[in-house]
């Protein structure tokens, strides 16, 4: 026991005494430039619009706790990625960058006229013609297509605020 002990001890011992294991640094690395990714702040816009998927429509809604009209669902998300944009669809369609429906990327705001003349519709276009938008009291934040007859049909035009 005695021997075990000491054997003990003295490992310890010189286990201390032992070098650190050299530790390799490598050069940094430096992340994507805007350059290279452009799009990165309408992704980030449209990554935020699809983790509100389901949201039930509210007229008047801002929040993902009350619910969100369509305005609001665009206006929140733009917010929460440091943008300020108006409150309803047809000041936010006076505002922005006007953007080419051919040129539309993800993050652009796509713009309807439904039940009143000018912008009376706004949605988040996500890329592959389609956009998340909170329809109306019957249904919850979803994705529709561009190409649906009813869409397409009402389709006023694209802002873009990044």
């Amino acid at each position: 026991m005695r021997a075990a002990l000491l054997f003990l001890i003295v490992s310890l011992f010189l286990a201390g005494c032992s070098t650190a294991p050299k530790i390799q640094h490598y050069p940094k690395q430096a992340g994507p430039s805007k350059q290279q990714y452009p799009h990165s702040k309408g992704m980030k816009i449209q990554s935020y619009a699809a983790s509100l998927l389901g949201i039930p429509y509210k007229y008047g809604g801002i929040t993902p706790r009350t619910g969100f009209d369509c305005s609001g669902l665009t206006m929140y998300v733009h917010k929460q990625n440091g943008i300020t944009i108006p409150r309803v669809a047809r000041d936010q369609f006076k505002q922005g960058k006007l953007i080419a429906r051919q040129a539309l990327r993800s993050g652009d705001l796509v713009f309807f006229e439904t039940y009143r003349k000018g912008a009376s519709h706004v949605g988040i276009y996500i890329g592959d013609n389609q956009f998340i938008h909170s329809p109306n009291k019957n249904k919850n934040v979803r994705i529709s297509n561009l190409s649906n007859s009813y869409y397409r049909q009402r389709y006023l035009g694209a802002r873009r605020y990044w």
